[in-house]
C-alpha cells in the first residue's frame, strides 16, 4: 500500500489499458478517475483537483500533447500538476515532444508498474524522467 495515496487522473483511450492501470493504482490505495481522451482530461482538470495525471500521448479527439499544453495554460493549481506521459512511441523525438508540451516524466507502454510507482513516490523516484 502506498504511504501517500494520490488522486490520479488516467487519460487513456484503450479500455483494457485503462482498467489495468486503474486496478493497479487502486490496489496501491490511490483514487483514480479515467478520461477516454485528452479533451475530457482537460475538462476534468478544470473542475477537479488531481495530484498526478497519467497522459496517453496518442488519443482520439485530442491527443496528450495538446491536452498537456492546455492544462499548462490553465489556472492554478492544476497548471502545475505532475503529468506523466504514457506512450508506445519510445523514441527521442516523442520524449522531446513530451518535454516541450510540459510533461514531467515519460513511461513507455507496456507500463512497468514498478517504474510508475517510483514516479508516484518522489522519495524513491528513479523513474525515466522526461
Amino acid at each position: 500500500m502506498s504511504s501517500s495515496p494520490s488522486k490520479i487522473l488516467v487519460a487513456e483511450d484503450n479500455a483494457v489499458n485503462a482498467r489495468l492501470i486503474v486496478a493497479m493504482l487502486e490496489r496501491d490505495g490511490h483514487e483514480v478517475t479515467v478520461a477516454s481522451d485528452g479533451e475530457k482530461a482537460v475538462a476534468l482538470s478544470r473542475v477537479e483537483y488531481f495530484d498526478v495525471i497519467l497522459m496517453d500521448v496518442n488519443m482520439p479527439v485530442m491527443g496528450g500533447l495538446e491536452a498537456t499544453k492546455l492544462i499548462r495554460d490553465g489556472a492554478a493549481p492544476m497548471r502545475d500538476v505532475t503529468i506523466i506521459a504514457l506512450t508506445a512511441d519510445d523514441d527521442g523525438a516523442t520524449q522531446r515532444d513530451c518535454i516541450e508540451a510540459g510533461m514531467n516524466a515519460f513511461l513507455s507502454k507496456p507500463i512497468d508498474m514498478a517504474e510508475l510507482f517510483k514516479l508516484l513516490n518522489p522519495r524513491s523516484s528513479r523513474g525515466k524522467r522526461a
